[in-house]
């Protein structure tokens, strides 16, 4: 691929992350004076990219296996053939002394060891193992197999934790990676992810770090530097990326196709500044040209945002509304919900931010301190606010997820002035025990007076009394509330902040257990349903999981989407194709959402049908995944083999040489090996 091209491709379909305005951050910066002033330069020699002999390496013993072979058997031509072809791999290679000796090569055949570890079937060399042992005493297996052995295991369950998006396990078993000296970029991009995922900044930057910093010896191609420079707009921030990109710019090629992530870079550096982010300043005029007249003609929701977050930085809200009534125009989303919300606000329209907000509730699931504060609205004042008992459900659902005091202690002010006093002390009891202050207690003391309860009246002034001295004088002259009307109001349930917190920290035993003591008082919500889907299937019970989703898809009930997708996931992990496939044809989901859950889908059905040698099906699968998702290796193995098994040899070839130049893996090399043998070529 020429340089245009390689740019051209780099830029299609590039979509920076959505900025927000709690942007992550890099603790430390991506360029180490020191690293960056000892990096060797860069190569100017002409790269011959028709053969890239292994300077400095030697075969292994899989390289060297034919050569054995050939000798033993006497095959002389073949001999000659093989060791032509090494000496071209490895200038450096010398025919070993051995080679025809009685005893040449290994004096056990591990042939059957290396099928099986083509396989990954690591149970059955482990059975293979044991009966070698048995027939040869005093047998081992070869440090090569061992060592590729142990390393193929890594990458399979760094693989695996991936997929499945454990990304802590991710993080445990890539731990022993070294950033600076690991040869396969993909399992470097995994732990990116992994790092993002727990907020690991510190070590996410030595990652790109060392990526994009590394000796010349073992540099990676400008392709895969490219692609790390795009990930990192995503996480590094942008003045320690200009950096960065100035100091790789010293490599003209690499100077040249970083020029396709410019646009991005300049949407980073008006994200950073309308994030705060320590340090960023405010970008030039031609930057924020440039970005909104792209904004401006492609109108991409990114973009939309992007704007509406930088002009309410820069304190220019009717110009922010603007650009958040497009985004919401064109697709209803949180962000353009709270972007419109806060630009209304700014604009001293607090009415119809509060109308907004709750007419739009449904897709604020996760923002409950930013729906606590605009809701609020409703529960001040004189009271002229239209509430809806939805909206009051919703306001003490987000108020017991954030633990507001502020909150807790308005709505008990609501309910104690409609006259509802047990749900009023009950929140002021909430609002006391999070935040103590003088107002809660008051309103606590208030709500006991008029229910009758002296006891407890006594048990607080025996508590409060010399603290808050103030409080029990005032309430002696306070009026009975007037009894306006008012929404009904529930008490807290401290069970149900003990369950959503439970599911943030993967307790999913204790979120179970105070889901079954909700359950016991009535049926569950479908929102919770939801909550329930996402515990039990941490906890692997699929039966349970799949029903609880299934509840959770009750129209109205909110989180249809999620119940879906928990739902697609469930079945999948299941192995019920079938029904994941019914689901992804009568349930609507986020565009990313069904794109991951028919990628899995069609991964699955790959893997069966391989699995049953329909190698023409197989492929169909993949081509159509392909379309959705970027191929791992491992999935571009399968491709490779497949159409070997088709016979499809050539076609099969160029993959497995196109894989053997991105990542080191003797598989590619046995692929390639098994091709060759197959079609007669023996150098």
């Amino acid at each position: 691929m020429n340089k245009n091209s390689r740019a051209a491709v780099l830029c299609a379909g590039t979509i920076l992350t959505t900025f927000v305005l709690a942007m992550p951050l890099a603790a430390t910066p991506l360029v180490v004076r020191q690293a960056a002033s000892t990096m060797a330069p860069p190569s100017m020699a002409p790269v011959n990219e028709t053969s890239t002999p292994e300077i400095g390496s030697g075969p292994d013993s899989v390289d060297l296996a034919a050569l054995y072979y050939y000798a033993r058997n006497g095959e002389a031509d073949r001999v000659e053939a093989e060791t032509r072809r090494l000496e071209l791999k490895f200038p450096s290679f010398v025919v070993p002394g051995d080679l025809y000796a009685p005893e040449a090569g290994n004096k056990v055949d591990e042939s059957t060891l290396w099928q099986l570890y083509e396989r990954d079937d690591y149970a059955g060399i482990d059975q293979e193992i044991s009966r070698m042992a048995a027939a040869n005493p005093g047998w081992e297996p070869s440090d090569d197999f061992r060592v590729k052995l142990e390393r193929r295991k890594l990458r399979n369950m760094i693989t695996e934790a991936h997929s499945s998006k454990d990304f802590a396990t991710v993080v445990r078993l890539g731990a022993g990676l070294d950033p600076m000296q690991e040869p396969e970029i993909d399992l470097l991009w995994m732990m990116i992810d992994a790092y993002r995922a727990n907020d690991m900044r510190d070590t996410l930057t030595n990652v790109y770090r060392g990526i994009l910093f590394r000796g010349q010896d073992k540099a990676f191609s400008d392709e895969l530097v490219l692609t790390t420079l795009q990930k990192a707009i995503e996480d590094v921030p942008a003045a320690d990326l200009r950096e960065a990109m100035q100091v790789l710019s010293a490599d003209p090629d690499l100077a040249l196709g970083m020029k396709a992530l410019q646009l991005d870079l300049m949407r980073r550096e008006i994200g950073d500044y309308a994030a705060s982010v320590s340090g960023a300043p405010r970008p030039a005029d031609e930057i924020v040209s440039t970005v909104r007249r792209v904004a401006e003609t492609e109108g991409s929701p990114e973009d939309l945002a992007l704007m509406g977050w930088y002009l309410l930085k820069i304190e220019q809200p009717k110009e922010a509304s603007a650009w958040f009534e497009r985004l919401m125009a064109a697709r209803p989303t949180a962000e353009a919900v709270r972007g419109l919300a806060l630009s209304l606000i700014h604009l001293s329209k607090e009415p119809e931010a509060f109308t907004l907000v709750s007419e739009h509730m449904d897709l604020l699931n996760a923002e409950d301190a930013f729906v606590a504060d605009q809701l609020s609205f409703a529960f001040k004042g004189d009271g002229k606010a239209k509430i809806e008992d939805r909206v009051v459900a919703r306001y003490s659902e987000a108020i017991q997820k954030t633990e507001s005091a502020d909150h807790a202690r308005l709505l008990g002010w609501y309910a104690y002035n409609s006259r509802q006093f047990e749900p009023a002390r009950a929140w002021f009891a909430k609002a006391f025990d999070w935040q103590p202050e003088a107002d809660s207690l008051k309103g606590m003391l208030l709500s006991l007076t008029r229910l009758g309860q002296k006891a407890e009246m006594s048990e607080l002034r025996a508590r409060h009394g010399d603290a808050y001295s103030a409080v029990f004088a005032e309430i002696k002259s306070v009026a009975e509330p007037r009894g306006k009307s008012g929404k009904a109001v529930d008490a807290p349930s401290g069970v149900e902040a003990r369950y959503l917190s439970s599911l943030q920290k993967k307790d999913y035993g204790a979120c179970i257990a105070d889901l079954r003591k909700l359950e016991a008082r009535g049926p569950l919500r479908p929102d919770v349903q939801v909550s329930k889907g996402w515990c039990l299937l941490g906890l692997n019970h699929l039966a349970e999981a799949r029903q609880a989703f299934t509840d959770g898809l009750t129209p109205g009930g909110g989180k249809a989407d999620d119940a879906a997708y928990g739902l697609g996931l469930t079945l999948l992990r299941a192995n019920l194709t079938d029904d994941a496939e019914a689901l992804l044809m009568q349930q609507s989901l986020t565009p990313l959402r069904e794109r991951e859950l028919r990628a899995e889908l069609l991964w699955q059905k790959a893997r069966t049908t391989f699995d049953r040698k329909q190698y023409r099906q197989t492929l169909e699968a993949l081509n159509a995944r392909l379309q959705l998702t970027p191929e791992p290796v491992g999935i571009s193995q399968m491709r490779a083999w497949s159409h070997y098994h088709l016979g499809n040899l050539a076609q099969s070839r160029a993959i497995f040489a196109q894989l053997n130049q991105v990542m080191a893996d003797p598989a590619n090399s046995r692929g390639i090996a098994a091709i060759n043998e197959r079609m007669g070529i023996t150098r």
